[in-house]
């Protein structure tokens, strides 16, 4: 193994959607605590550099191109001596070698195996997702126990967005901002819009919260679908107490759910980005392991059908063949459920 203390430029690389993006802050900040005095760089996928562009334990935030060529003098120029590849994609291994990255740490991958790396991690994904990530930090010999709360920093701009969008809602002191998260990548991941619209109706009674409905580019249909916003407009409440949220970017995203109160969402990214920013969310489970992807984290909280044995046993990928067991396990949580919960967190 190369000898650490003389490595001085790392690159991490990973490119992913909002949810595992987010997980893999822990990562960064171990680094840093490690690495002091090294320049760190990010490799994010596009759209996805603002997750980190915040972040103070990075120097620079890097966006994969579409073109090899020019990632690979990208990296060649940075003159990086090492790079932890958090995903286990040869392609992108290969990539790191190819730009004669001395020092190659990162997970075993079906195609290449431990071809190419100088520090093969074994992928095991029978634990929390960002102990899988932490594992590539272990595997440099960075031992203790390491903070694996994911974290996410919103920059100045975002804030402002985010402080111009609730002033125009006229929030009177003491109401609570309560965040609702309908959408999800595939429909079997969603709990029942009606369900979202009951739980929506009785914060809105039992807390007199102004409720926001976050919704993404394909998602505001679904927002419209919930009952709570036809019967809000019909009781003609100014400013209306249910407001969808749509064509945010991602820190915009963050900023506003750092200003929630409660945060209820389905599992998807925006529920990892609510934890980040240290917002009480609620995450309901139905089409993936809870325990590698749940929040398990201080002031969180997982709702999820107890005795299916297929929320520990698939892969994300293999729900496909499983949505209408999916569809079962979120019908199974009821509004009441979830409300029961609420009142058990401390937020």
């Amino acid at each position: 193994m190369i000898a650490l203390e003389k490595i001085n430029r790392i690159l991490i690389v990973r490119l992913a959607p909002l949810g595992e993006t987010v997980l893999t802050t822990p990562v960064i900040r171990a680094l840093r605590c490690r690495f002091p005095d090294a320049y760190i760089a990010y490799m994010a996928a596009p759209t996805r550099e603002d997750l980190v562009s915040a972040n103070p334990h990075l120097d620079t935030v890097l966006t994969y191109p579409a073109s090899v060529p020019q990632l690979i003098y990208q990296l060649v120029r940075e003159r990086f001596q090492m790079a932890l590849v958090l995903q286990p994609t040869f392609r992108l291994v290969l990539h790191t070698f190819l730009a004669r990255i001395p020092f190659r740490v990162g997970f075993e991958t079906n195609a290449g195996g431990r071809r190419l790396l100088s520090v093969a991690v074994p992928n095991n994904t029978h634990q929390h997702e960002v102990q899988r990530y932490l594992d590539v930090v272990r595997a440099l010999g960075i031992e203790g126990e390491l903070d694996d709360e994911p974290e996410v920093f919103v920059d100045a701009a975002a804030q402002a967005w985010a402080n111009r969008f609730l002033e125009r809602l006229k929030i009177a002191d003491g109401v609570p901002i309560i965040g609702l998260n309908p959408g999800a990548a595939t429909t079997y991941r969603r709990w029942p819009s009606e369900n979202f619209a009951i739980v929506g109706d009785k914060l809105r009674k039992v807390y007199d919260a102004q409720i926001v409905i976050t919704a993404g580019p394909r998602e505001v249909e679904l927002a419209n679908q919930m009952g709570c916003f036809q019967a809000a407009r019909n009781a003609g409440d100014s400013p209306p107490r249910y407001v969808i949220v749509k064509d945010t970017t991602p820190m915009q995203l963050a900023a506003l759910l750092q200003r929630c109160h409660l945060y209820i969402s389905n599992d998807t990214g925006p529920m990892h980005l609510s934890t980040a920013v240290k917002t009480p969310t609620l995450a309901l489970f139905g089409a993936s392991n809870p325990l590698q992807w749940g929040p398990p984290w201080e002031k969180h909280r997982i709702i999820a059908r107890e005795g299916c044995p297929l929320m520990r046993t698939l892969s994300p990928e293999a729900w496909d063949g499983h949505a209408d067991a999916a569809r079962r396990n979120l019908a199974a949580i009821t509004p009441d459920a979830v409300m029961a919960a609420v009142e058990e967190m401390k937020w």
